[in-house]
C-alpha cells in the first residue's frame, strides 16, 4: 500500500501550499492494463489518495469520521485524459479545493508525470458530508468547514487550471447533426 506523502504546512490549521502536492508515487505493475498504459480506474485510485491528503488539511479524515459517525460521499466525478501514463512513470499529483459550503467540498486533481513535467489527467470531484445514523447529508462541523473555507480563501487570485468545471458535450454539426 503506498502512503499518502504531504507536503509541509498541511496539518489540520495550517495554510497549505496552493495547489497541495499531497501523493506522489510511479505507476505499479499492477495498474497497467493490456493497452501497456495505466489503466483508467487507476486513475480514480491516484485521485482518492490526493483526496485524503487534502481533506486531512480540515481534518477530514476516516479517524475523525469514525468518531463522529459521519462520512463523504463522492456525488460527481470526472476525469479528462489527456496523454498516458506508463510503467514506472513518476507522477505527483497538484490538487485544488475550489470551493466549499456547509455539507459540500469541490475539489480538482491534476496528475502529473514528473520526469517530461506533463499533465497525463485531471480528476475533478463533488463530495457531500454525511451522517451515517440518517444515511443523510449533513453539515461538517463548523471549525472543519472554517478550515476548508480558509483553503480556497488562500487561493484568491490564482488562476485555477484549465478544465476546472468542464461539461462533458458533444458538438453538433449546423445541420443539428454529430
Amino acid at each position: 500500500m503506498t502512503s499518502v506523502t504531504p507536503v509541509a504546512g498541511t496539518a489540520a490549521g495550517t495554510s497549505p501550499t496552493i495547489p497541495l502536492i499531497g501523493y506522489r508515487d510511479r505507476v505499479k505493475p499492477e495498474w497497467i492494463d493490456n493497452n501497456d498504459h495505466l489503466n483508467s480506474m487507476h486513475y480514480k485510485t491516484i485521485a482518492d489518495s490526493a483526496t485524503r491528503a487534502l481533506f486531512k488539511i480540515g481534518g477530514l479524515t476516516a479517524d475523525n469520521l469514525r468518531a463522529t459517525n459521519n462520512s463523504a460521499f463522492q456525488l460527481e466525478m470526472h476525469i479528462c485524459f489527456e496523454r498516458e501514463l506508463r510503467l514506472d512513470d513518476p507522477f505527483e499529483v497538484r490538487s485544488w479545493l475550489i470551493g466549499v459550503d456547509a455539507k459540500r467540498l469541490h475539489h480538482f486533481h491534476e496528475i502529473v508525470q514528473t520526469t517530461d513535467n506533463f499533465r497525463a489527467a485531471t480528476v475533478e470531484l463533488m463530495t457531500v458530508f454525511i451522517d451515517r445514523n440518517t444515511r443523510r447529508t449533513a453539515p461538517m462541523p463548523e471549525a472543519m468547514q472554517a478550515l476548508f473555507q480558509q483553503v480556497v480563501a488562500t487561493r484568491a487570485g490564482i488562476t485555477l487550471p484549465d478544465k476546472v468545471s468542464r461539461r462533458i458535450r458533444m458538438e453538433r454539426d449546423s445541420d443539428g447533426k454529430n
